[in-house]
């Protein structure tokens, strides 16, 4: 059969249908009018009898013409129905050569999609065949790596077993070592402390020894010095003013306990009782007086008048001045006003007397005790 015979017949039943459903909508439509009128005809009985034959002839008359307006609406809408029913008709051909066309499409797609389903295919299939040779490899590989540790492992614990065979025979070696170094060590420990004794037991009798003999030094000593006495007065700031029994060098011990010679080095306290003193010495006699530091060419000599407080000679280590104003000075012996004197009224000597010592109270740096000569040098 024919594509369009049967799009005919299709539009001919659905054309029938309508026909039906329209009918029976009418007749329901009339059994509801009906079922309407016998309703009202109950609730209005006796409205109905009351009623004239010549209303009830208008309502026959009106109600025919209703019904045959509904007829002419009735054709009319089949005459549009047919006309619906020849275009779907035409529609359902182009739809039909659409759906061929379509068809044909598909069955195009269907087979590219099959052709490129089978490479798909067969393309997954090396590469799950690749994939299974590689896993038996990776798996021979595992194999072999779990026999390599396990050769390994057993290779370790057999060293580990020897190292700690070995680490205990090393330990039991060290225990005996140990033992036998402390049994040595307590020895020489003894013996060292018998000698320690020994050796203090020795230092105290010799220190005893010493001690008396030191006493009975000490004694003779004291039993062959005399009392030591200064030559002169205390200078306030000098101390006092000795004259060696030994060498007959003239200091100033500084204020020391201990007047210690400068020049030979000899304690005055040692000075013996029978000592001799030499008193033909005058003492209006002035020593050689030593040259000055020689100074700048740009500079001229100063006096001690000009002399500023700053540039007298002071005391090494104490800061104070050797000598005093002159109103101070006369309270002094005649030896300190004479060696005033002469620094004030010296001129310079020859140079082969300038020999600076190293202990010069008004150049060095030392602490000892300060020789009448070299002030009167200076």
């Amino acid at each position: 059969m024919s594509p369009a015979k049967s799009t005919r017949k299709k539009s001919k039943r659905s054309t029938a249908r309508g026909r039906a459903k329209t009918s029976r909508k009418t007749a329901k439509k009339k059994a509801r009018k009906k079922a309407g009128k016998k309703k009202s005809a109950r609730k209005g009985a006796k409205a109905r009898k009351k009623t004239s034959k010549k209303k009830s002839a208008k309502k026959k008359v009106k109600t025919s013409a209703k019904n045959t307006a509904a007829a002419k609406k009735k054709a009319a809408a089949a005459k549009k129905k047919a006309a619906a029913a020849k275009k779907k008709a035409a529609a359902a051909k182009k739809k039909a050569a659409a759906a061929k066309k379509k068809a044909e499409a598909a069955r195009k797609k269907a087979a590219a999609a099959a052709k490129k389903k089978a490479a798909a295919a067969k393309k997954k299939a090396a590469a799950v065949k690749k994939k299974a040779a590689a896993a038996k490899k990776k798996a021979a590989a595992i194999k072999k790596r779990k026999a390599l540790i396990a050769k390994k492992k057993a290779i370790a614990k057999k060293k580990a077993i020897a190292k700690k065979k070995a680490a205990a025979k090393k330990k039991a070696a060290a225990i005996a070592a140990k033992k036998k170094a402390a049994a040595k060590k307590a020895l020489e420990a003894k013996r060292a402390a018998e000698a320690k004794a020994k050796a203090e037991a020795r230092a105290k009798k010799e220190a005893e020894a010493k001690r008396i003999a030191e006493e009975k030094a000490a004694a003779a000593l004291a039993a062959r010095r005399g009392k030591a006495k200064p030559t002169g007065p205390r200078h306030p700031k000098l101390g006092y003013k000795w004259e060696c029994f030994n060498c007959e060098a003239k200091f100033y011990d500084l204020g020391k306990e201990e007047p210690v010679c400068p020049k030979c080095g000899a304690d005055q306290r040692d000075k013996p009782k029978d000592a001799p003193v030499d008193k033909s010495k005058k003492k209006g006699k002035k020593p050689k007086v030593r040259p000055m530091v020689p100074m700048f060419d740009d500079e001229a000599p100063q006096s001690d008048d000009d002399m500023s407080m700053d540039d007298r000679p002071t005391a090494p280590g104490t800061g104070e001045e050797l000598f005093e104003d002159s109103a101070d000075a006369e309270t002094e012996d005649d030896d300190v006003v004479d060696i005033v004197d002469a620094v004030e009224g010296a001129e310079v000597a020859d140079a082969a007397d300038t020999n600076i010592d190293d202990n010069d109270p008004v150049s060095g740096t030392t602490g000892d005790p300060i020789k009448i000569e070299d002030i009167e040098d200076k």
